[in-house]
């Protein structure tokens, strides 16, 4: 919104008193238009998962990498120095729901391999749920320049019903190629930047993923917390650039984009 204010300033500047330019019916026209359209395309308790995620999504991130890794390192040594009923009081408190689970199947005694299984049918399934969501504002930025297109169109049909009034007919064209500029303007200046920002929060919960999977699995194994810090240090490194995915054998890397797409990509 503060992006579309100051390109109305700079509009302004560069071609004079423009106040043709704003008009709310015809913004309205194109934001309500396209919110309805896009809210069809899914169910409700995707839409209602969405703008949750969305919230989240605008937020500053208060969690880091370095402050996941080490509060995996921290129930670790918990367990071997004072076993596993102390830990258990202690997992309660831990934010992330997918760490809380994965320290939980270890409190339930499972085996490393089931573990990993299930853990990571949870991580999947976790993130096909984000994935869905981030559809949601991919495909309102898309319909945004249609809605505008429509408005377009309704504007011209009414300005061929007063054909035979001369001095209405640039105010009606002129009012009737607004709603496409609202149209784009919606989509670039709004939603497409809403769709890059989740894509955004998309990669570093993949990331934060990875981290949990590895540091829960290795928690299993009882590896010593000194050697598990240091493992998933690479992660910590790697916090601005996607991990790159790798071979399905002992471990697996979660992308959420595949082999060849991109944050920005899946924005688009």
């Amino acid at each position: 919104m503060v992006g579309m204010i100051f390109f109305f300033l700079f509009a302004r500047t560069i071609m004079g008193d423009i106040p043709v330019l704003v008009n709310l019916r015809s913004g309205a026209l194109v934001f309500i238009g396209t919110i309805i359209g896009g809210s069809l395309a899914f169910p409700v308790h995707t839409l209602h998962g969405f703008f949750t995620r969305l919230i989240d999504s605008l937020k500053p991130q208060p969690k880091t990498v370095e402050d996941l890794i080490n509060q995996i390192t921290v129930l670790a040594r918990l367990q071997r120095v004072a076993g596993l009923s102390e830990m258990s009081r202690k997992i309660n408190a831990v934010p992330h729901p997918v760490l809380r689970r994965g320290f939980q199947m270890i409190l339930d005694n499972y085996d490393s391999p089931r573990v990993e299984m299930m853990l990571g049918k949870e991580i999947n399934l976790y993130l096909d749920q984000l994935q869905t969501q981030l559809n949601v504002i991919n495909r309102v930025a898309r319909l945004a320049p249609v809605f505008g297109f429509v408005g377009t169109i309704i504007g011209l049909i009414n300005v061929l019903n007063h054909i035979g009034n001369s001095a209405q007919i640039g105010q009606g064209m002129a009012t009737a190629l607004l709603t496409t500029f609202y149209g784009l303007l919606f989509a670039n200046f709004l939603f497409l930047p809403i769709a890059g920002k989740f894509a955004e929060y998309i990669r570093r919960e993949a990331l934060m993923l990875n981290v949990i999977f590895d540091g829960v699995v290795a928690v299993c194994d009882q590896r010593p917390p000194l050697e598990i810090a240091h493992s998933l240090k690479s992660y910590a490194e790697a916090d601005f650039s996607m991990p790159q995915p790798q071979p399905l054998k002992k471990r697996h890397r979660w992308n959420p984009w595949g082999d060849s797409a991109s944050p920005q990509g899946l924005a688009r």
